[in-house]
């Protein structure tokens, strides 16, 4: 039973990568449980927890930055890993580098940010940012870590 759990999950982890590659928030939106939680950027750009219509709103809201920045493109780009920390073995969504949804105002801010999911009765519960991966790197995340705790 817990391969076809798994099985489920890597589907429908794919089917929310292409539905968030192609800016389609209608089919996001079915892929989403009602009561889950979801990370988000406020407008201080910090990380707070929204529920799904918050979630939605704020994904339009980037997807808009994106296309306004990216006049030519109709498509994002992406790969999908897995945590390798607080979920060891979820899911990641890693979409333009780690560059997207998650925007940084600064260009020394080079650190990859990917979409981190959960999954209760075949639907995602919870999407969390997540800059721990298994075999994507992020050297900058590393670095920016370790150096709080070696000084």
């Amino acid at each position: 039973m817990d391969s076809i759990t798994i099985n489920d999950q890597k589907t429908i982890a794919t089917e929310l990568a292409n539905a968030i590659a192609s800016l389609d928030i209608y089919k996001v939106g079915d892929l989403l449980k009602d009561d889950g939680e979801y990370s988000i950027q406020d407008e201080n750009e910090e990380i707070v927890f929204a529920n799904k219509a918050n979630f939605l709103k704020w994904l339009g809201s980037c997807f808009d930055e994106f296309l306004f920045v990216n006049e030519d493109r109709s498509q994002l780009n992406f790969i999908i890993d897995k945590c390798s920390y607080c979920r060891i073995g979820n899911p990641v969504l890693i979409f333009e580098n780690g560059r997207f949804p998650v925007f940084t105002r600064h260009h020394w801010e080079r650190e990859k940010c990917g979409l981190m999911l959960e999954f209760r009765n075949n639907q995602v519960s919870d999407i969390s940012f997540c800059w721990l991966f298994l075999t994507t790197e992020n050297p900058y995340h590393f670095e920016n870590k370790c150096s709080r705790h070696l000084g």
